[in-house]
């Protein structure tokens, strides 16, 4: 129990440090605090005199004969204030004096509350801070994970994670640390000038604490269970959604919307009865928070009044008053601590899905004293590579060698490897055996940023982003060369529909490029494989999924792409591949055949297989 109670503070602490360097906000917040407490004390300390001087007993009023001599403590405080009371009231009557205890009063209460928005302005800066900071550590996790980490997670969980977890941590944790930061002081202050008051009343009104405790502590062992499900099926709402959205060519075309629709009704009503669980038990803690303030409240008017009447009570009738309203100070705080313990538990919630995000290990790191490569001067060479997924063997012991400057080509069906291949050149993954050399260097031992700029890819997928055909094409540049600009549009026969789109270069693709052709979108990525001047470009099946004419326009930009650049191609519509230096023919992860076109249709055997079933389509 202990160690649970120890692993919440530390998640809490955790996302607190977000907001470093904390002595900016936290000093001045609680500075502001104590002000505002202090001041907002003041103003019911005040009632005692005022209710005095209404009920005539203003001469109840205890001070002292001469102005008391200075000193840090209550007493001096107060015995000044009676002095000052008892002056106005000899003076210039008692209703002069209570016009100066209101005026007194106003002025406590704006500077309260001059106070009290200076605190909030200090935590709603360190709040914004802790939220940008997580949200930025999520998006540079998320960019920066191996591709192995998004095959075991959806889209829509990681998504939800770094909108609406991140929205839950201020919802719940954030606004209770406003209320730790505060309303304990409030408490302890309060229940100070109580006990002052009356020692005996106050001890009374402690003994109720520990009931709501216990009370509280039970529904919120209970949320914590319920909560982490809901959260589990919310994610699972956003990825269904996301999956959705992304087919529904496919949903309306098979006519399956009503089929998807029950599938996100089972979802949705799946959520909606854990939701009901949860808001219940969190709910559960205003009533009964209300309900355990009015008891007290009740035995503290029963029990005082008791002593009161017995003439065994150390205060008056204006005191009691006085000590009741003061009370009643501390019941919304209490209210909101105990309201905060349940809230807090669907921020702890969060905070792990967010923890489990961050501290996901990234597999693929630069190496201890990591080279920089900025020349590709002789070659790649594959030696006995080999790699497997989830135990699946995908890559089995190939060897290979790319010379600089020639155009290699990969075929195969579909779970060959090729794509495989290309995806540990760029050390998207790392194999098990073997590896992968750039002028005799292991890539493992170049800084990645280094060997990524070495290689231009082009894939069957043209992404683009919601953004301007130029900062597609310049993708990452900050240095924008109009001239090379121009001259990779050029090549990449895109520069002629560029030019007719209403802004040119300025013009927005929209949503994952949906405003432009598949031929145009794929040009764009060629365009900006171009613009990057990468020694080595991959091309995988970049016109498979093209009409005859964007095919064209496409496989010619690749052929002026490819000039003067070391090619790895993978194809599955052999034509585009007739003229490469050499093919490689994979199998289920081997290397099966290798060769020139001309060569490998001699050898009669699973390329020229290939090439008569297309030639027969």
């Amino acid at each position: 129990m202990q160690r649970c109670k120890c692993d919440k503070m530390n998640k809490i602490i955790r996302l607190v440090n977000f907001g470093k360097p904390l002595r900016q906000y936290l000093p001045k917040y609680i500075f502001f605090t104590l002000l505002g407490i202090i001041f907002g004390l003041i103003n019911f300390t005040m009632l005692i005199p005022i209710l005095r001087i209404l009920f005539g007993q203003e001469s109840l009023i205890d001070a002292p004969a001469t102005q008391p001599v200075f000193s840090f403590s209550v007493s001096y405080f107060a015995d000044l204030f009676s002095f000052w009371v008892s002056s106005i009231i000899q003076k210039q009557g008692k209703l002069n004096a209570l016009f100066a205890i209101c005026i007194l009063i106003v002025i406590s209460i704006v500077i309260a509350n001059i106070f009290r928005y200076l605190a909030v302005r200090v935590l709603m800066h360190l709040r914004l801070k802790v939220l940008e900071n997580i949200r930025n550590e999520l998006y540079s996790k998320l960019t920066n994970q191996s591709l192995s980490y998004y095959h075991k997670v959806q889209k829509g969980e990681m998504i939800s994670t770094i909108t609406n977890e991140v929205q839950e941590i201020e919802n719940t944790v954030i606004n209770s640390l406003q209320v730790w930061l505060k309303d304990p002081f409030i408490v302890v202050i309060y229940f100070a000038v109580l006990f002052y008051l009356s020692p005996s009343l106050t001890i009374f009104t402690i003994l109720f604490l520990p009931l709501s405790g216990l009370i509280i502590s039970y529904i919120t062992k209970k949320l914590k269970r319920i909560g982490w499900f809901n959260q589990n099926l919310y994610g699972k709402i956003m990825s269904f959604t996301d999956e959705s959205l992304t087919g529904i060519k496919i949903i309306q075309s098979y006519v399956a919307e009503k089929a998807m629709l029950e599938r996100f009704k089972t979802l949705n009503n799946e959520f909606s009865l854990t939701s009901k669980k949860m808001f219940a038990k969190r709910e559960l803690a205003t009533p009964v928070s209300e309900v355990l303030g009015v008891l007290v409240v009740v035995g503290i008017v029963m029990y005082g009044g008791y002593l009161l009447l017995h003439g065994q009570s150390a205060l008056d009738g204006s005191q009691f008053i006085s000590y009741l309203l003061l009370y009643s100070q501390i019941i919304q705080p209490l209210k909101n601590i105990s309201n905060t313990t349940t809230n807090i538990q669907r921020g702890i919630l969060a905070a792990e899905k967010i923890f489990s995000v961050l501290d996901e290990p990234i597999l693929i790191n630069d190496a201890e004293n990591a080279l920089v490569k900025e020349h590709f001067t002789t070659g790649i060479e594959i030696k006995n590579l080999s790699f497997k997924y989830a135990n699946k063997p995908v890559i089995k012991n190939i060897s290979l060698q790319i010379p600089k400057g020639k155009i290699i080509a990969l075929v195969g069906e579909s779970g060959s490897g090729k794509s495989t291949l290309t995806d540990l050149l760029q050390r998207f993954y790392d194999p098990q055996e073997g590896g992968i050399f750039i002028d005799g260097v292991d890539i493992k031992q170049l800084k990645l940023s280094s060997l990524r700029k070495l290689v231009a890819n082009v894939s069957q997928d043209a992404i683009l982003f919601n953004d301007t055909v130029k900062n597609n094409i310049i993708f990452n540049d900050v240095d924008v060369n109009a001239d090379k600009l121009l001259h990779a549009a050029t090549v990449a026969n895109a520069r002629k529909f560029i030019d007719q789109m209403e802004s040119g270069f300025d013009s927005m693709v929209g949503d994952r490029g949906m405003k432009l052709s598949g031929g145009q979108r794929q040009r764009i990525t060629i365009a900006r494989a171009i613009y990057k001047d990468a020694p080595i470009l991959i091309l995988d099946e970049a016109t498979s999924a093209l009409d005859t004419e964007s095919e064209r326009a496409v496989q010619d930009a690749i052929n002026k792409a490819m000039e003067n650049r070391t090619c790895l191609i993978i194809a599955h519509r052999l034509s585009t591949i007739m003229h490469a230096d050499e093919i490689i023919v994979l199998k289920e992860g081997e290397i099966i055949e290798r060769g020139n076109h001309e060569s490998l249709l001699k050898q009669n055997g699973t390329y020229k297989r290939l090439v008569e079933l297309q030639e027969i389509k």
